[in-house]
């Protein structure tokens, strides 16, 4: 008597578990939950001047969600408005070092290596820079 006792609750336990647990209609179309996401792209001007404000550094670039920038960019003596240095340069990141030097920080993806370089290795990759000469 007791073992039908307990299938018979097990059974409607399951029976309701089965008819009350239900899911939101998956053809309803909510408003809320259909936002779609983008990514825009904007178009960013930055300029920067140097360390005695003789000049300054004029950053036209697209930020968008890859790391590696193009950024186009152009030197210009501020007392005087020539244009001192104009050129392209794609990587992460472009400031002044000194008065007279741009550093540029080129875009280094993932470098593959052979697992025993990464184990012999004990010194760091050290990021390698390029320096722009300004006349």
């Amino acid at each position: 008597m007791l073992n039908k006792t307990i299938q018979l609750f097990f059974l409607m336990l399951v029976s309701s578990l089965f008819f009350f647990c239900k899911s939101n209609n998956v053809s309803k179309q909510n408003t809320k939950n259909n936002q779609i996401i983008t990514f825009q792209d904007k178009e960013i001007t930055d300029k920067v001047y140097n360390q005695d404000k003789s000049k300054v550094l004029i950053l036209q670039y697209t930020s968008t969600k890859n790391p590696a920038i193009t950024f186009d960019y152009q030197v210009v003596d501020v007392e005087t408005n020539k244009e001192l240095k104009k050129g392209i340069f794609t990587g992460e990141k472009m400031e002044w070092l000194d008065n007279t030097t741009l550093k540029c920080t080129p875009h280094i993806g993932m470098v593959q290596k052979q697992s025993d370089e990464v184990l012999l290795e004990s010194i760091p990759t050290k990021k390698k820079y390029i320096f722009i000469k300004i006349d």
